[in-house]
């Protein structure tokens, strides 16, 4: 039985479009301001991870609320996720709880202590680890929420963020250099099995049309930018092993996809080199406090073609994120949008996360005033 919620059709169309101009630098009236509430409704976080039920009640009654607090830029989405370790159990890793429940997991251990095990590995299959749980998560959800609410995908990193889970972290940045074939046949290895889970996820959720993108952004992407990578081990390394051991493998993963984001906490040392993918990077899903410092570099990078959805998980306080939003507008207009993605949690009363968006909607207008539109006459 699909859940009856009072959703606008024409509403989130229009929303859908406002993204697609948006994305294509054509002049809209404003930036929009996406909430990302971590509302628990008396749950903790490893019982809305661990547990289906628990996530799909959550879900549902976190787009009922949404529906009543956001005054606009509201796209219905939810969240389906057993945590990010979903790729490293599919090759026998074990699921990390520390005893705070409200942290999310990780890996305990890892499997390879010496890179030359990693030609006896065995490739999983989408039997394996955590996998047939997310999958039936994203079943249920389709099935019983309107078409008009649009699901994530369930958080599966990229190659690099994956084998770091594998291996263990010394040797694999060592072995960059002491021994980069086996790095790459275990790069190989796990790209096809992060394709493998794509195609998975979408025949689940009954086509890529369904989704806000391929991974764990909730912010819904245009039709042709739906691809997305996490690479948060490029905030460590050089642009000689970003060329070599990211972009490669990044590239077959938004390949089926089109271009799309890549997710970067931050800080950014391989920034000159993001747009060298195949397809051309559309843009980034970075965390304000880490990455706040390259923005004006970045900016000039992404000059007139850029996407930025930018985490305020950080920043607590309403007058924190608006300071923050004022610093995005100050350091990326005229040349790239930024997103200000706000956390809220259950410390928020209803009135103060609306109020919230009132706030930051003032500097979403003068933001978008002062942006260059490059697209207007495309």
């Amino acid at each position: 039985m699909v859940a009856k919620l009072e959703i606008d059709h024409k509403e989130v169309e229009r929303q859908k479009q406002f993204r697609r101009d948006l994305w294509d630098y054509k002049p809209v009236d404003h930036i929009p301001v996406f909430i990302w509430p971590t509302w628990t409704y008396g749950h903790t976080l490893r019982e809305q991870l661990e547990d289906g039920e628990v996530q799909f009640e959550d879900n549902l009654r976190t787009v009922e609320k949404c529906l009543k607090l956001l005054p606009d830029d509201y796209i219905p989405w939810v969240r389906v996720t057993p945590g990010y370790m979903n790729i490293a159990t599919m090759f026998g890793m074990q699921v990390y709880w520390s005893d705070d429940p409200s942290q999310p997991p990780g890996i305990e251990g890892h499997i390879i202590h010496d890179l030359k095990q990693v030609y006896d590995l065995k490739r999983p299959s989408l039997r394996d680890g955590v996998l047939p749980d997310a999958l039936q998560r994203l079943r249920r959800h389709a099935a019983e929420l309107p078409q008009d609410v649009y699901i994530t995908g369930i958080d599966s990193g990229g190659p690099l963020n994956s084998i770091q889970d594998l291996v263990d972290s010394s040797l694999l940045y060592t072995g960059f250099y002491d021994d980069p074939e086996a790095v790459h046949h275990l790069l190989d290895m796990v790209t096809e099995v992060q394709l493998e889970v794509y195609y998975a996820l979408v025949e689940a959720v009954g086509g890529i049309e369904r989704m806000t993108g391929i991974d764990f952004d909730p912010a819904w992407a245009p039709e042709k930018y739906k691809g997305f990578v996490s690479d948060d081990v490029c905030a460590m390394i050089g642009l000689k092993q970003f060329r070599e051991f990211s972009i490669p493998y990044n590239n077959r993963l938004y390949a089926p996809w089109g271009s799309g984001l890549m997710h970067n906490c931050g800080p950014n040392p391989c920034m000159h080199s993001y747009l060298e993918h195949t397809p051309k990077l559309k843009g980034l899903n970075l965390s304000y406090l880490y990455s706040h410092n390259d923005f004006k570099e970045l900016g000039e990078i992404f000059a007139g073609w850029g996407m930025f959805n930018i985490l305020l998980d950080n920043e607590f306080e309403p007058q924190q994120m608006i300071e923050a939003f004022t610093y995005m507008m100050e350091t990326l207009a005229p040349n790239v949008v930024g997103v200000p993605m706000c956390f809220v949690d259950d410390s928020w009363a209803d009135s103060d996360v609306t109020a919230l968006y009132w706030e930051m909607r003032k500097i979403a207008d003068e933001y978008a005033a002062n942006m260059k539109w490059v697209g207007a006459n495309s």
